[in-house]
């Protein structure tokens, strides 16, 4: 009853608009005072700082900061410029542009929400001019963008990592080639979709100088994520560290090789953004602290456990379920709270029916990523709809192949867990 209680609030808080940190910080407060917990409210303000108190999450500010730090030297153009070179002489070319610039960002932003923002405010209202319905464009730019959590670095498997005590380098290492299959995906959907509708039947042909001369700023750009990659392969530097060692890489290109930090102005606006969006994502894990402190005590992974295996003890089955309650809930709480809030619990049955962590990992983070697109909710919809200025509603239909990929992607993660854990194996063993 008490759960009920807690889920129940949680919801209703987050129905009528409050923040999401408060919302869950309140609910877990709430079901303390209410129910028969025991537990002293001097517990409260620990558990709080207990949520934050990771290693690990030392890593979310930095990336995100190097992120800021990329786009502000003019990273999005750059990669824009490299993918028109590469894809601009394919039919419906500004939808593919699309998708491989959301692969490309994928490696500097580490967030999807940040892709959708970046490459979206370039890409509609081009796509727009190109004769691309704005509904269309704006479905496109928010289903690619789910590439970028999967890419690393990636911010969420940061959060994943840190709520279940798995290795966040390893995480970024089984996402590269579930990434990498999810954008072939994205672009085939992409070249039938736009062909299908009649979009850019006429594309620019396709230029060796230009490819040239938008390589050097895109290799620039593509510098950060490689170096990420390279010191997680070779085991030269933790997860947090590498955001570190990303925050001065990207401060360089900044400074030196693009030029558009050298003014103290730009460099606090840098600062200031990255310091709003870190703060909003660690109050939110910080609060989620207590809640699932509450939720321990209230036994919930007990009852989850014995409900799943009542119903079945096979390892596939109970993997098919949880995708499916996590696409469920995705569709009503957004990407960062929803992992919070379940990750590890879920983690705990993977672990008895055992599941390879690391598989398990990136098949939740990219079940979570889905809800981002998926009405009512839809954190990216709601950030492409902005700026393509038009209604979720308008979205449902063009999404509907899109959607399509993404559950195409996760079946196929699901079936084959190899995908996850080839690379992270090769480096290990």
């Amino acid at each position: 009853m008490e759960t009920v209680l807690l889920f129940g609030l949680l919801i209703g808080f987050l129905v009528l608009g409050m923040p999401v940190a408060v919302a869950i910080g309140l609910s877990a407060l709430a079901v303390i005072l209410l129910a028969d917990l025991a537990v002293p409210l001097t517990l409260v303000p620990h558990q709080i700082f207990a949520g934050m108190n990771s290693y690990a999450l030392m890593a979310v500010p930095f990336f995100i900061l190097a992120g800021e730090m990329m786009n502000a030297s003019g990273v999005t153009q750059r990669i824009i410029r490299l993918a028109l070179a590469l894809v601009g002489h394919v039919k419906g070319s500004l939808a593919q542009v699309n998708t491989v610039g959301s692969i490309m960002m994928a490696g500097v932003s580490g967030s999807g929400a940040a892709d959708t923002a970046a490459l979206g405010s370039v890409l509609i209202p081009e796509m727009e001019k190109k004769g691309y319905d704005r509904a269309y464009s704006a479905a496109i730019t928010a289903a690619t963008a789910t590439v970028g959590p999967i890419i690393p670095p990636s911010v969420l498997f940061v959060v994943y990592g840190s709520l279940t005590n798995t290795s966040v380098g390893s995480l970024f290492l089984a996402g590269l080639l579930p990434g990498l299959l999810m954008g072939v995906i994205m672009m085939v959907v992409a070249y039938l979709t736009s062909r299908r509708r009649g979009f850019q039947q006429d594309p620019e042909p396709f230029s060796i100088a230009a490819l040239g001369g938008a390589a050097l700023g895109g290799l620039a750009a593509a510098l950060v994520p490689a170096i990420i990659v390279a010191a997680i392969l070779t085991g030269f530097a933790t997860a947090t560290e590498v955001g570190v060692i990303a925050v001065l890489v990207a401060l360089v290109l900044g400074l030196v090789a693009f030029g558009r930090l050298r003014g103290r102005r730009e460099l606090a606006g840098v600062v200031t953004a990255a310091t709003r969006t870190s703060a909003a994502i660690l109050f939110i894990i910080a609060t989620s602290g207590l809640f699932a402190n509450v939720l321990t005590r209230l036994r919930f992974q007990d009852t989850l456990l014995d409900a799943v295996s009542g119903f079945s003890t096979d390892p596939l089955v109970v993997l098919v379920l949880i995708v499916l309650a996590l696409l469920l809930f995705g569709a009503f709480i957004d990407v960062t709270p929803l992992l919070i809030m379940f990750a590890a619990p879920i983690a705990v049955i993977g672990d008895e029916l055992g599941l390879d962590p690391l598989h398990f990992g990136v098949v939740v983070v990219l079940t979570a990523t889905i809800g981002a697109v998926t009405p009512p909710v839809g954190g990216y919809l709601i950030i492409a709809g902005g700026i393509a200025r038009v209604p979720l509603t308008a979205m449902v239909r063009p999404l509907v192949p899109f959607w399509g990929a993404l559950l195409l992607s996760l079946a196929a993660l699901i079936a084959f867990p190899v995908l996850a854990t080839a690379i992270p194996s090769l480096v290990g063993g």
